[in-house]
């Protein structure tokens, strides 16, 4: 639990970091970045024959602690740790059928890089940066 709450803080002061213009132009920007992202993976599933399924699971491991009283050891209980793993299973997948998939994607694609542009522009004229 704590290197999850550890991982979530970390992310959290990255994306303080970013200035407002930058987090504008990414969200204006993630459409495209979405459809470049089911491209990749598409391609890979068609390369390989077979798409992968990921899936998060839970497995919690039981320590004992020690209960201490005055510097003493009074004791010990159980105390869990959850930690979360991917497994990974192959899916068969019909190949005719990715390739229309990828074409649909890779006709798509254009638009949302024109919408991203666009997104961007009005992004650099909301929020300006100043020169360093």
């Amino acid at each position: 639990m704590f290197r999850v709450s550890l991982t979530l803080s970390a992310l959290a002061v990255l994306a303080a970091c970013a200035t407002p213009q930058e987090r504008c132009i990414r969200k204006g920007a993630s459409e495209q970045t979405q459809i470049l992202n089911k491209i990749k993976e598409t391609e890979a599933n068609i390369t390989r024959g077979y798409a992968i399924h990921r899936q998060t699971v839970p497995e919690t491991v039981f320590y004992s602690c020690r209960r201490v009283n005055d510097g003493k050891v009074v004791g010990y209980y159980p105390c869990p740790e959850t930690y979360y793993r991917t497994i990974e299973t192959p899916v068969s997948i019909d190949v005719k059928e990715e390739r229309k998939k990828l074409r649909r994607l890779q006709d798509a694609l254009p638009a949302a890089q024109s919408r991203a542009a666009e997104a961007a522009a009005q992004c650099r004229v909301l929020y300006p940066e100043k020169a360093k």
